[in-house]
């Protein structure tokens, strides 16, 4: 505690100096009057007191935004940060203004009104009014507030760390003609008091964030992990499956084939019928093994495109059900899913028709409808059916559409399995990001 009040005390003591010579010396009558030296001291100490306790950068602020009231009478006060590639924060007190407005608080330097001392190239600005003063307007000027918080009277001084501006204080009052030099010596002494603590609070402000950030990219490369290792098990688990149909299903059908051409040869004879019986059901077979190629290498695809794909694949699995199932695909994307990497484009198509064929295995449905639509910045494509629904959340943490989940996440896509009308049916939809220059190529062509 000695060393942060012997510290204070190095800051105080110039300025309690040139307090006592300002107030010998002049003889201005404006409407601010000046402090005398104990005054500022105890006020200072009083701020120092305030902001050493809160992490909050708001109430940091208006901790010493209140104690400096008493020497520097103002309505506004902000605090300008400087980050790298010449951008820069601002936070804000009593009066709130797009300055500091959270989904654009970041800015580029080269636009802010103060930007002369930010720069180094002025040791402060002091304005009578800041509406009439041309160093705050200039073509790009982020100027708007001056005037919607009627701010007049303005003193910007510089923050300073071991040598270096790290940013600004400004104080502003809806008068005009308000402060005068003698109040810039309280503003910049009041400066260097709050600077290194702001200068620690964004250090680990940054240190946090950099914390959480290396958080969330681990956990992201875990679930990538354990996802790619699922979908490799869910890849095995497949092959397993396929050559289970090839065995049970299109050999034995083979076989069976093979032994009746075997009968008809040792009867020495030919019956019509039988070989037309013994035809059929080798094309049948040979039906059966198209589809199961077709799902280890969608040549439709690769031929004819993402929605001649979709439609050809909605038809082969609802060609042989006992019931009639109407399908639906409604093309709105202008083909951009074929100008994707191809293996995007495939991660996608595996997607969809994971969500069709569980649509026709598992809802009971009688209709099913694929949508194709861009709706920058996205492609969204939306597989619903008229099902029975999902009976319960375990199941979207298991099997195909937990692959579907983990080819999402592979190119970066999103998925959500949710139900509609109150449960008669599901909606998967895929939501792919697109990058900006594809989106211009849309719009272009509009």
């Amino acid at each position: 505690m000695s060393c942060r009040f012997h510290c204070l005390n190095e800051v105080l003591a110039p300025l309690s100096g040139k307090l006592t010579s300002a107030r010998r010396s002049s003889q201005d009558d404006r409407q601010s009057t000046l402090p005398d030296p104990a005054q500022a001291l105890a006020c200072f100490l009083s701020i120092a007191r305030t902001i050493a306790g809160p992490t909050e950068y708001d109430t940091v602020l208006r901790n010493f935004a209140n104690g400096l009231r008493s020497l520097i009478p103002h309505d506004h006060l902000d605090i300008v940060l400087l980050h790298a590639s010449g951008i820069q924060i601002c936070y804000e007190a009593r009066l709130h203004t797009s300055w500091s407005q959270l989904k654009n608080r970041l800015k580029p330097t080269e636009c802010s009104p103060i930007r002369d001392v930010l720069w180094g190239n002025a040791d402060h600005i002091l304005t009578d009014d800041a509406w009439q003063d041309d160093r705050f307007h200039f073509d790009g000027a982020d100027n708007a507030p001056i005037f919607e918080a009627n701010l007049h009277s303005r003193i910007i001084v510089p923050l300073r760390v071991k040598g270096e501006i790290t940013g600004s204080l400004a104080i502003s009052s809806h008068r005009t003609a308000q402060y005068d030099e003698r109040l810039v010596e309280i503003a910049q002494g009041a400066a260097d008091l709050v600077a290194a603590y702001l200068f620690a609070l964004e250090r680990g402000r940054e240190a946090r964030d950099a914390a959480v950030a290396e958080s969330e990219a681990r956990g992201r490369e875990e679930a990538l992990r354990l996802g790619a290792q699922n979908l490799t098990e869910g890849m095995e688990q497949e092959r397993q499956r396929l050559g289970m149909d090839l065995h049970d299903q299109t050999l034995a059908d083979l076989a069976r084939l093979s032994r009746r051409l075997a009968k008809v040869r040792s009867a020495g004879r030919f019956d019509e019928e039988m070989l037309l019986s013994i035809e059929h059901d080798l094309e049948n077979s040979l039906v059966e093994l198209r589809g199961i190629v077709e799902d280890m290498k969608p040549g439709v695809l690769q031929l004819f495109g993402f929605a001649d794909a979709i439609e050809a694949h909605l038809q082969r699995c609802t060609a042989n059900l006992k019931s009639a199932v109407e399908t639906q695909l409604i093309d709105a994307s202008r083909g951009i899913v074929d100008t994707l990497p191809e293996s995007v484009t495939v991660s996608l198509y595996r997607m969809v028709q994971e969500a069709i064929n569980n649509a026709v295995k598992h809802a009971e449905a009688r209709r099913i409808e694929v949508q194709l639509v861009v709706e920058a910045p996205c492609l969204y494509i939306r597989i619903r059916d008229d099902g029975i629904g999902i009976a319960s959340p375990e199941h979207v943490q298991h099997g195909g559409i937990a692959n579907i989940h983990t080819r999402a996440a592979l190119v970066f896509a999103t998925v959500s399995i949710t139900q509609v009308d109150q449960g008669c049916g599901t909606q998967v939809e895929l939501c792919m990001p697109l990058p900006a220059d594809m989106l211009e190529t849309l719009e272009v062509a509009r």
